[in-house]
Formats: structure tokens, C-alpha cells, sequence
């Protein structure tokens, strides 16, 4: 298995290992795709196989990939932890009892993304790109805003809405999660900003227009056909 496909491990060091690695292609990922805003502010966490315990790491600064392991309570944790990190992930942690199928979760400053929430716009499918993540018919919603990393209103919309793989954090950004790790998580992201960097260009090239009924599950059969 390559790394990114491996699954989730219990051993908290092995863990920490593999975090740290797949952290760095992650970060790069986003640095060569410019989907980090210019400050590259942004942190990506992984739940530790089955256990209430995460590591997370910020994408900016001096100690960007250093990995903090927290226990779910945020009590407990091993490395530095700053009260900013500490603070953001109350939200993963919260996102990750929300879905608990989830392994990683992703949060950046991502310019186009950050517009849509900052508009309040939630980001639907236009573009053909995100067919493989949401129908024709669903949408990135948008959460209430709360100050700084309050939980309370993404928690609120995720229970209204099952289905979403993101949320837009009203006034501020982007938190997306994924099944397939790190590296999953940061792959989303990238479609994510991408296909919000063109909805806003289709705006002013007349207004982007919505896919036609049925067009997920046309993309789906052809993604299947031998």
C-alpha cells in the first residue's frame, strides 16, 4: 500500500510517523496548486485509528508540519500545543464525532473558498470537476457565523445536512474531511477551491450555469463503463 492508502493505525508513534510524512506532501500539494492564501495559514488533523486521539499540525509558520497529539477531551496532549492550535481543534474534533467516518479533516484560508464564505454564497457543482463528489443537485453549504472556531454552528449544519464532504465556516473558511487520510483531505480541498475559483470567473462571464438533472449519476455510469 502506498501511504496515502493505508489505513488509519492505532499506535500512536506509527501514527505520528506517518502524519508527519503524509503532512509534507500534503502541504506541498497545496503550495503547488496555490490553493493556500499567502500567509498559508491553515492546520490538517488525523484521527489515530479508532481511538479519541489526534494529531494535528498547522501549515504556516516556524513549526508547520510539528505534530501535537491531543485526546478528544483536549485535556491531554503530547508537544507544543499553541493556544491558536489548541483552539481550532475543539472544530476537528467536533467535525470528526460528527462524522465518524471521517479519518482527516483539512482547514485553510483558501482565497476563492474563503470569498464564498465570506459572501455567505454557498458552492454548488458547476463545474463537472466535483461530480464525483456531490450530485448535480447538492451544495458546500454555509454555517451560521460564530467567533473564531466556534463549533456550535458547523456542528448545527452538519446535522441538517448528511451528505457534505465541507463546510464553509460563515465570515472565515473551509473545513473539508475525508475517509482516505491526510492526503485525501487535501486532494478535496483542492477540487474545492478550484471549482470555486471558477464559479467566480462563470459570474463574470454572465453568471455559472447549474448541470443538467441527472448529470452525477451519468458521470458516475461513465466513470464505471469499461
Amino acid at each position: 500500500m502506498t501511504l496515502q492508502e493505508s489505513r488509519p493505525v492505532s499506535d500512536p508513534l506509527l501514527a505520528l510517523q506517518q502524519f508527519e510524512q503524509a503532512f509534507a506532501q500534503a502541504r506541498q500539494l497545496l503550495i503547488d496548486t496555490q490553493t493556500l492564501s499567502p500567509t498559508h495559514a491553515g492546520n490538517i488533523s488525523l484521527r489515530v485509528g479508532d481511538q479519541e486521539k489526534l494529531l494535528i499540525a498547522s501549515l504556516a509558520g516556524p513549526d508547520a508540519g510539528t505534530a501535537v497529539l491531543l485526546d478528544f477531551d483536549l485535556r491531554t496532549h503530547q508537544g507544543t500545543l499553541s493556544a491558536n492550535l489548541q483552539e481550532v481543534a475543539a472544530l476537528h474534533v467536533a467535525i470528526l464525532r460528527e462524522r465518524p467516518q471521517a479519518t482527516s479533516v483539512i482547514h485553510t484560508h483558501s482565497l476563492y473558498l474563503t470569498a464564498h464564505a465570506i459572501a455567505r454564497r454557498p458552492l454548488r457543482p458547476y463545474s463537472s470537476g466535483l461530480l464525483g463528489l456531490l450530485r448535480e443537485d447538492q451544495q458546500i453549504p454555509v454555517s451560521e457565523w460564530g467567533p473564531r472556531y466556534a463549533s456550535q454552528p458547523v456542528i448545527d449544519l452538519l446535522r441538517d445536512d448528511t451528505t457534505a464532504p465541507a463546510v464553509l465556516l460563515a465570515n472565515h473558511g473551509p473545513f473539508a474531511w475525508s475517509e482516505k487520510g491526510v492526503l485525501g483531505a487535501a486532494r478535496l480541498l483542492v477540487a474545492l477551491e478550484d471549482a470555486a475559483h471558477l464559479a467566480l470567473l462563470a459570474e463574470q462571464l454572465g453568471g455559472a450555469q447549474a448541470l443538467p438533472a441527472g448529470a452525477a449519476e451519468l458521470a458516475r455510469r461513465g466513470w464505471q463503463a469499461p
